[in-house]
């Protein structure tokens, strides 16, 4: 959902928040929904670096990592024709536990910052990804995770 600069998404996955939280933070679990190389510093002042397709790159600084529940990082792209400079969108992303034993998570993920047609392209974007997320946490525990895809 787009609301004014803001792109807005809210999924449930079928894991706890401790695994979701890892699959934000630990690069190795980042690119099995998101990208094809990650390299990531997950503490506030670190940078990420991750590759979404050949050539395109977002990047980043964490400004708060708090596990498992809270990550907000600054978002862009390292391609000018992109027209969002690294670090010039803020992405925050909440994690709560839900479910009747509290092992699935609730997952709010606000990227602001992004004006007119910026929007629409992250609305797409997340969508796609969010979509993967949801298909990686779905895999049965110990199925190996795809490099690509």
């Amino acid at each position: 959902m787009i609301d004014g600069d803001a792109v807005i998404h809210e999924i449930t996955l079928p894991v706890p928040v401790e695994q979701v939280f890892c699959m934000f933070t630990d690069p190795r679990q980042l690119v099995r929904w998101i990208g094809i190389s990650a390299d990531l510093e997950p503490q506030p002042g670190g940078r990420f670096r991750f590759e979404v397709v050949p050539g395109q790159f977002c990047e980043g600084q964490y400004v708060i990592v708090d596990p498992p529940g809270r990550l907000v990082f600054t978002w862009g792209w390292t391609d000018p024709g992109f027209g969002l400079p690294p670090g010039t969108s803020r992405v925050e992303v909440t994690l709560a536990r839900t479910g009747e034993d509290g092992r699935q998570t609730l997952l709010r993920l606000v990227h602001t910052g992004l004006a007119g047609d910026l929007g629409l392209l992250h609305e797409d974007g997340w969508s796609h990804f969010l979509a993967r997320l949801t298909a990686v946490a779905s895999e049965p525990e110990g199925e190996p995770w795809p490099l690509t895809s």
